[in-house]
């Protein structure tokens, strides 16, 4: 076996409650495949390279904390925090959630400024937390380059009318010093290249809606000698994401439709009432601590 250099994952999504679309223990699948992950990085010899939303929310239970602590000890995971992890989206609000204390713990290696390069075994890597788009770096030395990045980034087609995001493919051609940008917050999993270098976006660990129902979670091999990545489908249960709420999810956002509609607004429909806040609060101009509170509020 040749041995990887990373193991490349994102949006885990920790929760301490079951998504209405699940029939059995949540938590137990979560438990499963993350065993699975740290299994593969243990005969790797690597790091697990987690591309942001490490949980379903900013705050965690205790009980949560210490179970997830446990779950993932003698795991080398280094993370970026996406929105989900981020109180009120502030990052400098960071030490007040729960990633704030697993990083505290040392049980994440939680990175933030994407000002340092740093230097892992087998390559450089640069980090882009939530709200601090990839940028250019010039970046010197022979050993291959990792952008870890929390932003919507698409395979071909948007995920909803109207959406505004760029694709794997383009994101490459635009950041040429880049030999490999792993991607969170796209919960669907693909793969782009160009010219040698690479775009993996892993999707999400866990399915959490009926419409993930055929969604095959994985996570990507990555050999920096070769730039070279395989996909790894974690272990799923059949029969365990019910779609008998689909109906009542179309029938909330038709209801949802006729409401905006009426308010003459243009945002998207059928996504999530957090995206379309988020692109309210873009498009109008709103005092900086009305928006905490807003975020303090819905989340």
């Amino acid at each position: 076996m040749k041995r990887a250099s990373a193991i490349l994952t994102a949006d885990w999504h920790t929760r301490a409650s079951t998504p209405v679309c699940r029939e059995d223990n949540f938590l137990e699948p979560f438990e499963e495949k993350v065993l699975f992950i740290k299994d593969l990085s243990q005969k790797h010899d690597c790091p697990v390279l987690l591309a942001g939303d490490v949980g379903d929310r900013h705050q965690w239970p205790n009980w949560l904390l210490e179970w997830f602590i446990t779950l993932v000890r003698e795991m080398n995971i280094i993370a970026i925090p996406g929105q989900h992890d981020i109180p009120n989206h502030r990052l400098e609000d960071i030490n007040r959630s729960g990633v704030g204390v697993l990083s505290a713990t040392d049980t994440i290696d939680l990175r933030m400024d994407p000002s340092v390069i740093a230097l892992e075994k087998d390559f450089n890597l640069i980090a882009f937390p939530y709200s601090r788009p990839i940028d250019h770096f010039k970046i010197k030395g022979s050993l291959p380059v990792v952008a870890i990045t929390h932003q919507m980034v698409i395979e071909d087609k948007p995920l909803w009318p109207g959406q505004e995001a760029i694709k794997g493919n383009q994101l490459l051609r635009k950041f040429p010093e880049y030999d490999l940008v792993l991607v969170g917050d796209n919960h669907n999993s693909f793969v782009a290249k160009y010219k040698g270098r690479v775009l993996v976006n892993p999707g999400s660990l866990m399915r959490t809606t009926s419409a993930q129902v055929d969604h095959k979670p994985r996570v990507y091999l990555w050999w920096a000698d070769t730039n070279e990545v395989e996909a790894v489908y974690l272990p799923i249960k059949e029969g365990v994401v019910s779609r008998e709420h689909i109906e009542v999810e179309n029938e909330r956002d038709e209801r949802m439709e006729a409401y905006l509609e009426r308010m003459e607004t243009d945002y998207e429909i059928g996504f999530s009432y957090e995206k379309n806040l988020e692109k309210h609060l873009e498009v109008n101009k709103i005092e900086e601590e009305v928006e905490t509170k807003i975020w303090e509020n819905v989340v």
